[in-house]
């Protein structure tokens, strides 16, 4: 706005000027007389304006020129909702990111990957158990030895040798996820001595704990992936209710 009323006074007063120079002194100042009180007002005009408006500072007018859609958008399957550090939403590849990316490398339901971290460590990427396991998927030491990770509170390495940890468990139980889950925790050593799942009341729990997560987060995934169901339930709302 102000550079087009400057734009507007240069222009005003260039024509004037050329149209004076035609003229003869006295012819000259009376004329300049005339035409400064229309500039004057132009002028007053234009502050009044200006000072009205909320004026533009330097930091905003750079950030004009900066992506108007946000990168984050662009990157849904980023993990844009948790961080390499253990918070949530810092733009890195983060808990999420890693999730998916090592669930489909190694063909394990992401949510059953995300309903375990958070039962072992309610993603806290520095948890420690009393029995000496580590990270987001709690891999203690000698597993951890046998899975080659060098630093199991890296959240990438953790991710990475849990899920593919998981998977190895997943296939040598024949795909049966209690199996797999009561190994996880007890250890395969254990399956072994007891021919199944141990009598171990932590392991039982543990298991009814997995399995009642991955239940609610694939309720959760199926309601935000059926687009009718998501409408019905908006349909459903207080707001909606009332007005009727």
């Amino acid at each position: 706005m102000s550079l087009v009323i400057i734009t507007l006074i240069a222009i005003y007063l260039l024509l004037s000027m050329l149209e004076l120079t035609s003229l003869s002194r006295g012819q000259r100042k009376s004329e300049w007389g005339i035409r400064i009180l229309p500039l004057a007002g132009i002028v007053l005009a234009s502050a009044f304006i200006l000072f009205k408006q909320p004026l533009m500072s330097v930091t905003e007018l750079i950030g004009r020129k900066t992506i108007p859609f946000p990168a984050s958008k662009l990157h849904m399957d980023d993990d844009r909702a948790s961080s390499a550090r253990g918070s949530f939403g810092t733009g890195e590849r983060g808990i999420f990111w890693y999730i998916h990316h090592y669930s489909k490398l190694y063909e394990v339901d992401p949510l059953l990957v995300r309903a375990v971290i958070e039962v072992e460590s309610n993603f806290d990427p520095k948890a420690v158990s009393h029995n000496g396991a580590k990270g987001l998927m709690q891999i203690n030491p000698i597993t951890a030895k046998h899975l080659g990770l060098n630093d199991v509170f890296d959240i990438g390495e953790n991710i990475e040798g849990g899920v593919r940890y998981l998977r190895y468990l997943l296939e040598l139980y024949g795909w049966n996820l209690h199996m797999a889950l009561a190994s996880y925790n007890a250890g395969p050593a254990n399956i072994q001595r007891y021919n199944g799942i141990p009598p171990f009341r932590e392991t039982r729990r543990y298991i009814l704990r997995i399995i009642e997560v991955y239940e609610r987060l694939k309720r959760t995934n199926k309601v935000f992936n059926d687009t009718s169901r998501l409408s019905a339930l908006l349909r459903q709302s207080p707001n909606t209710q009332e007005k009727n």
